[in-house]
């Protein structure tokens, strides 16, 4: 999952960290990086109902986000 669509669920950085148990400081890292560790993507997904993608890697994010944007245009 990206971060903009982790934000869309939690709204503020602060507040996806609040429910995971996570550092402010770790959602800076994830954002600098543009990746967030499966280990948070699983706890973010089991928060959300599993309603979220889970990328096991940031090569895995960046290919189906190609494939949605392929089949929008």
């Amino acid at each position: 999952m990206t971060i903009d669509e982790a934000l869309k669920h939690f709204r503020s950085g602060y507040e996806l960290c609040k429910k995971i148990g996570a550092h402010t400081a770790a959602f800076t890292r994830w954002k600098k990086q543009n990746f967030i560790p499966v280990t948070q993507q699983l706890k973010i997904n089991e928060i959300t109902g599993a309603n979220m993608p889970i990328d096991l890697d940031r090569e895995a994010m960046e290919k189906r986000l190609e494939n949605i944007e392929r089949k929008r245009c």
